[in-house]
């Protein structure tokens, strides 16, 4: 309903009246507010709004947009109960539905907004705002599976959507796919949609499945007019990457060192923090045996239950590419960087009255059996009938003797990969979250020693479910180390050849000397 529907009573020479009809009066102070806030203007939308409120408290677009206002302002506690109340109200309004699911993710409950999302899309499955909202939720949560195939429905609804592309290349990236990814991510380029989101993608995806110039599109970006909303470090990531493919070494490395300085003066103190952690993490694999749980332990399905192979490394080390060549054994299902261990640590806290935490180690272990129940419940879950159900979450390797203890029927297949090769590229990466030692040469180091200890440790306390393969041996003969996982989970090698690998051996040579001086 627009202003222009409301009529207004004029007396003789056109003088306006104050409306005396509630609806208009109501609707009019409504859009005043909604216009400051769109304008930015916060505490003075929030004051008319209010007011509105205590004349009409259950004015449901007015607790709409108050809740709007209130996130527009990082008060999410007083979004949430605004938006609450408006969905208490109408139900069925699928722009309440999507606000408030961005209410929950800010409130870090991603299954809520997930869940609330999908409320709104049962009522519309052709809404294409509530399809792109829910496919940047299951991308954020690493179900990249189910991203890829709701950006999909919003680009058949909408094929020139440029977020629905971009979520889904950015899905069918992180699924593996990347000649797919870079045929979309090239499209949007050629489209005219000269951000760097597609330029930060292509930097990250093989140089040979490449058919633009990363370094022309970057120039043309830098003298467009969107450059003066993107991140300075940001763009000398994708400078440095975009220069390492065009084997201009020393250009790249004076892109990425100052890139990575910045970064590393926002995320010192989390550093640290991880450092604790995984010093007290390797410490106490160090002192205690890892003896494994039974196969059946806590699990009703019994011998139904399929196995989980974490395939774990540091960042960068080739677990994504050891998880494609063991999808192709028979009965395995990849679950990519899932998070569901997490799930079960964090509820199992939830459920008994703890506050919430998502460190194993921290866990009473006389709640153990209901983490074990939950975990189980999920794996099921999300592996259907598969044998093995694969985890490549580099972060789980702090639970990994955790996990063998409290899960039934959990492998463990631990990649290595030359340690400088793997620190060069961990350097070069910019990461959306964790990670925080990634800008530290010193500390990358430091991190590849403690995941190689780590390894070493669980291989040696925990024989019969670990092994080592490293990221070398794979690329000249990636059979041999598909065997190595057939053999571990007990699954017959497929006949003929076997996938191949990319070969990103030596990398950091172009850089020793460089690296040597910092």
């Amino acid at each position: 309903m627009s202003k222009k529907q409301f009529k207004t009573a004029t007396l003789p020479g056109n003088e306006k009246i104050t409306p005396v009809n509630p609806l208009q009066d109501a609707f009019i102070r409504l859009e005043q507010s909604e216009r400051l806030r769109q304008a930015g203007k916060f505490q003075q939308a929030q004051k008319t709004c209010l007011a509105l409120l205590k004349e009409h408290p259950n004015y449901m677009a007015a607790l709409h947009t108050l809740g709007l206002i209130y996130a527009g302002m990082s008060n999410y506690e007083q979004a949430l109960n605004c938006l609450v109340r408006a969905a208490m109200q109408n139900p069925r309004s699928i722009a309440t539905l999507t606000a408030l699911s961005g209410v929950y993710l800010e409130l870090d409950a991603p299954e809520t907004a997930a869940y609330t999302l999908e409320q709104a899309r049962a009522i519309d499955p052709k809404d294409v705002n509530v399809l792109v909202t829910l496919g940047e939720i299951y991308r954020a949560e690493m179900e990249y599976e189910q991203a890829k195939l709701v950006f999909a429905e919003a680009r058949a609804l909408q094929p020139d959507l440029v977020p629905a592309s971009a979520g889904y290349a950015w899905a069918c990236s992180s699924l593996g796919e990347n000649e797919e990814a870079v045929a979309v991510f090239e499209k949007l380029l050629s489209g005219g949609y000269k951000r760097f989101e597609p330029l930060s993608a292509l930097a990250a995806l093989p140089a040979p499945l490449l058919h633009v110039d990363l370094l022309d599109e970057m120039d043309a970006y830098l003298k467009g007019p969107d450059q003066s909303d993107s991140d300075p470090t940001m763009i000398a990531f994708i400078r440095a990457a975009a220069l390492d493919k065009d084997e201009r070494y020393q250009e790249a490395w004076d892109a990425m060192v100052p890139a990575n300085k910045a970064v590393l003066k926002t995320v010192k103190e989390q550093a640290e923090r991880i450092r604790e952690r995984q010093n007290r993490t390797l410490d106490l694999l160090r002192a205690n045996p890892v003896k494994p749980a039974s196969d059946t332990a806590g699990d009703a399905a019994g011998d139904n239950t399929p196995t989980t192979l974490f395939i774990l490394g540091p960042s960068r080390s080739g677990k994504t590419s050891m998880e494609a060549l063991v999808a192709s054994l028979d009965g395995v299902k990849r679950g990519y960087e899932n998070r569901f261990v997490d799930t079960a640590i964090r509820q199992t806290f939830q459920g008994a009255g703890l506050l919430t935490n998502r460190y194993f180690e921290v866990l009473p272990p006389q709640l153990y059996p209901q983490c074990r129940t939950i975990y189980l419940e999920e794996l099921h879950h999300r592996a259907g009938g598969a044998k093995v159900f694969t985890n490549t979450h580099p972060s789980r390797m702090s639970d990994a003797a955790l996990m063998s203890i409290v899960f039934p029927k959990t492998k463990f297949l631990f990649i290595k990969r030359d340690p400088e090769d793997v620190a060069l590229r961990i350097f070069m990466r910019h990461y959306q979250s964790d990670n925080s030692y990634a800008y530290d040469m010193d500390m990358v180091r430091e991190h590849i020693d403690w995941y190689h200890e780590m390894m070493d440790l669980m291989v040696e306390k925990n024989p019969d479910h670990a092994r080592i393969v490293h990221y070398e041996d794979m690329v000249t003969d990636p059979a041999r180390a598909l065997k190595v996982a057939a053999d571990l989970c007990g699954i017959a090698m497929p006949e003929g050849a076997v996938p191949a690998v990319g070969d990103d051996r030596g990398c950091a040579k172009p850089y020793k000397d460089m690296i040597a001086s910092l």
